[in-house]
């Protein structure tokens, strides 16, 4: 076994280790970040708000009043009603004098009408009431079919629908809903509360959407055919509140 040779004039020698303040002040300074973070990286993340609720206009207008079940002649009525709603949607961007020939054609081959004589009696009424200049502004090229609209309202109601008819003008705005039961109300103050509230709810959002403009509401009744113009003092009774 081999010695150390012995110290000369009495010194001491030092034994020599690897130097550990490499390791040691890389954990210091991790040490130093970490108390150095802000609390709140500690802490679990806060639960999310749960979004409100979509308000659908058109589940408000459904009929709130009792009635007895269908028996064939609502059936029957509920059908007209399908149809004429589908041809007030396709015609108005028709030329005026192909009309009639499209209700027909859309009618039987789409529709499946077997009966010659309904189907030419929806294509006169669709064609009558899309022609008939009181509801001029709803049928005309500038008004949009089927348009969807979205927007947030009072008490952080969200209202997501689509309207029948939109028309958008420079300092106006027409939305207007189309209703196909038999029984039409004679007079504004007899319309449905349900109807109100879906027509309210339209304007509400349709206010947001364009804060600038009139906004103007309106139901037609294809069965009469009746047009109300829904004046504000009475949508106000209906207006979305969010609770």
């Amino acid at each position: 076994m081999s010695r150390r040779p012995a110290p000369r004039n009495g010194s001491i020698s030092a034994a020599r280790f690897p130097c550990a303040t490499g390791p040691a002040r890389a954990v210091r300074a991790a040490a130093r970040r970490e108390s150095a973070l802000p609390d709140w990286l500690h802490a679990p993340a806060p639960a999310e708000e749960r979004p409100p609720r979509p308000l659908a206009p058109s589940s408000l207008g459904e009929d709130d009043v009792a009635e007895p079940p269908p028996g064939p002649a609502q059936r029957a009525a509920a059908e007209r009603g399908k149809w004429l709603h589908a041809l007030f949607e396709r015609l108005p961007a028709v030329p005026v004098g192909e009309r009639r020939a499209r209700a027909l054609a859309w009618l039987e081959r789409s529709a499946g009408v077997a009966e010659a004589g309904l189907r030419e009696t929806l294509a006169d009424d669709a064609c009558a009431l899309i022609a008939d200049p009181r509801f001029a502004d709803l049928f005309g090229t500038d008004s949009l079919a089927e348009a969807p609209i979205a927007a947030v309202v009072a008490g952080g109601t969200v209202v997501s629908g689509t309207v029948d008819r939109l028309l958008i003008s420079d300092d106006r705005i027409l939305v207007a809903d189309f209703k196909t039961g038999r029984h039409p109300p004679a007079s504004a103050d007899a319309i449905p509360p349900a109807h109100l509230r879906q027509m309210a709810a339209y304007r509400a959002a349709l206010r947001i959407i364009f804060p600038e403009r009139l906004v103007e509401a309106a139901l037609l009744y294809t069965a009469a055919p009746v047009l109300h113009a829904l004046p504000d003092a009475l949508l106000d009774l209906y207006a979305p509140t969010g609770g």
